[in-house]
Order: C-alpha cells, then structure tokens, then sequence
C-alpha cells in the first residue's frame, strides 16, 4: 500500500501567506463556497478520478486535527478534472464518525459538492501554503504531468456533530 502525499507543510492564514499567488489561483484559494461548483462553472466536463481511497492511521500531523475520534480515518485521493485536465488533487480523511453520516463509498462522485449540499456540515477556517517541499513537489508534478514548480494549497475542516472531515486541496499551477 502506498502513502499518501504528505500534507505536513507550513499552513496559515491567506493573510499570512509570504508568497503571493497569480491571481487566478488565489481566488481558488480563498473560495468560500465549493470548490466544485467553481470548477464547474469554468469547464464543459468536469469529472473526478479516484487514486486511492484506504482506511489507514492517519499521521500525527492529521490526526491531532481530527482529534480523538481519529485512530482510523479514510484517506481519499482523487483528482479533479476540468475538460480532461487534472486541476486539483484533492486529498481527505474522513473519520468512522463521518463514514457513518454515508461519505465513504463516494466512488467519481465529489465530496465537496455533498459536504456543502447538507447543511449539517460547517466549514472550518481556511487554512493555505505555499508547498516548498521537493518531494511533494515531485509527486505533485507527476500527478498534474506539470513541472516540479511550488505548488499552492488550501485545507478546511468539516464537522457535522463528533464527524470531522479534513478537506486539502492542492491546486494545477501550470493552468490558468
């Protein structure tokens, strides 16, 4: 079984953000509203491909923000393509409490469109990065076939009750 992309970066507040990103990026960055529904409404054909979704121990960094409810979390990898090209590879960890509420199984389907369709689930604070480290760069490139440049993120939680979800999304620099 394969790890994921290590998420363990410097994240902060977008106003904290020392690098500045293109603005097309940065309105992607601090969207408050679905992703998803964002990048469909700049596509023809937007689709999801799953790399992987496991059950597994989250890593410490990740599991202190899902709190104690984290000792197995699902790990969902996907990329989410615009027209064909993949614009964000999307990474989440769903706790047994969320998989409960019925987000695993999720298959092509996005999580993003379903967390803000049911209104039981609240958005945490918007945390950002400006990825700098080389490894996750080479593994970012390699999935959006880009360049190993820096790459921008975003990252949220969602909880619905003792349900968390972390959401990361990592953006396509090499796209406008």
């Amino acid at each position: 079984m394969k790890n994921p992309i290590s998420l363990d970066f410097q994240w902060c507040g977008i106003n904290q953000l020392n690098e500045k990103a293109p603005s097309w990026l940065y309105d992607r960055l601090v969207e408050q509203g679905s992703l998803t529904a964002l990048l469909k409404s700049q596509c023809v054909d937007f689709s999801v491909q799953v790399l992987s979704e496991t059950l597994m121990m989250p890593p410490a960094n990740i599991a202190k923000l899902l709190g104690r409810s984290a000792s197995h979390s699902l790990c969902r990898e996907v990329l989410l393509l615009c027209d064909g090209v993949p614009h964000v590879y999307a990474q989440s960890w769903i706790t047994v409490e969320a998989n409960e509420l019925g987000l695993s199984n999720m298959g092509n389907k996005p999580l993003g469109e379903r967390l803000f369709q049911e209104s039981d689930w609240q958005r945490g604070a918007l945390e950002v990065c400006h990825i700098q480290c080389s490894q996750s760069r080479k593994q970012l490139a390699a999935l959006f076939s880009a360049p190993s440049m820096p790459f921008f993120a975003r990252r949220s939680i969602f909880t619905n009750q003792n349900a968390k979800v972390l959401v990361c999304e990592i953006f396509n620099n090499g796209i406008e």
